[in-house]
C-alpha cells in the first residue's frame, strides 16, 4: 500500500473517494482529466463513494464511461450517490473498502486495514496572517491492531475538516479517539493532530 498525493494505491488498484461530481460543474471536467492519469496507470480503479453531488446534475455518466474504457472501474455507494449503481463496500484482500457513512458488512469490518472516506479531511496550519486547510489522509490504529486510512476529497474544491480543531463526520469518529491518529499531507508529510 502506497499513498500519491491524495490516491492510496493498493499494488496496481487505486483508491480515491468524494469526486462530488456536479459540486461545481466547471470544475468536473478537470476532476475526470484527473481520475483518467490515474487510471492509465492502475489495473482497476475504485471510488469509496461520493461519486456524485446529491441534487446537482454533474458529468458522472461521462466519468463512468471514459473511465471504465480504460480501467476496471468499482464503485462503492456514499451518501451522495443517490440511484447509482454501485457497491455497499467491498474487500479485497487485506483491505476493506466503504464510504465511510455507514457501518460496513461485517466480513469488511473484519479486514486488517480499513480505508474509507466520507470525513474530508484536512489540517489547519498557522501562518503569518492566520492559517490554512491542507487536504490530508488519517492513518491509526484501531482495536486489535487493525489499521485505518481515511481518504481525503479527491475533489480539493470540497469543503474539509480540520482534525485538529472538529471532529470529522462519521461512525470512526464517534466510536474511536482519533486524535492519536496521524495526519498525512499530500506531499507524504506526517504531522501529529494534537
Amino acid at each position: 500500500m502506497r499513498l500519491a498525493e491524495d490516491v492510496l494505491f493498493i499494488g496496481r488498484k487505486a483508491v480515491i473517494s468524494d469526486l462530488h461530481l456536479g459540486l461545481v460543474r466547471f470544475y468536473d471536467r478537470e476532476i475526470i482529466e484527473k481520475a483518467l492519469k490515474i487510471a492509465e496507470k492502475a489495473d482497476a480503479l475504485i471510488v469509496a463513494g461520493d461519486l456524485m453531488h446529491i441534487g446537482r446534475k454533474g458529468r458522472y455518466e461521462e466519468f463512468l464511461r471514459e473511465i471504465g474504457s480504460i480501467t476496471e472501474l468499482v464503485l462503492i455507494r456514499g451518501n451522495h450517490d443517490i440511484g447509482l449503481e454501485a457497491e455497499k463496500c467491498i474487500r479485497t484482500g487485506k483491505y476493506g473498502i466503504f464510504h465511510g457513512h455507514a457501518i460496513p458488512d461485517e466480513d469488511v469490518w473484519e479486514a486488517k486495514y480499513l480505508i474509507f472516506g466520507h470525513a474530508h479531511p484536512s489540517i489547519f496550519l498557522k501562518d503569518e496572517v492566520g492559517g490554512y486547510k491542507e487536504r490530508v489522509f488519517l492513518s491509526g490504529e484501531i482495536e486489535d491492531g487493525k489499521r485505518v486510512i481515511v481518504l481525503p476529497a479527491f475533489n480539493d474544491l470540497c469543503a474539509s475538516t480540520a482534525v485538529n480543531m472538529d471532529r470529522p463526520a462519521g461512525f470512526m469518529f464517534r466510536r474511536y479517539d482519533y486524535k492519536k491518529w496521524y495526519a498525512i499531507l499530500l506531499d507524504g508529510t506526517i504531522l501529529s493532530i494534537n
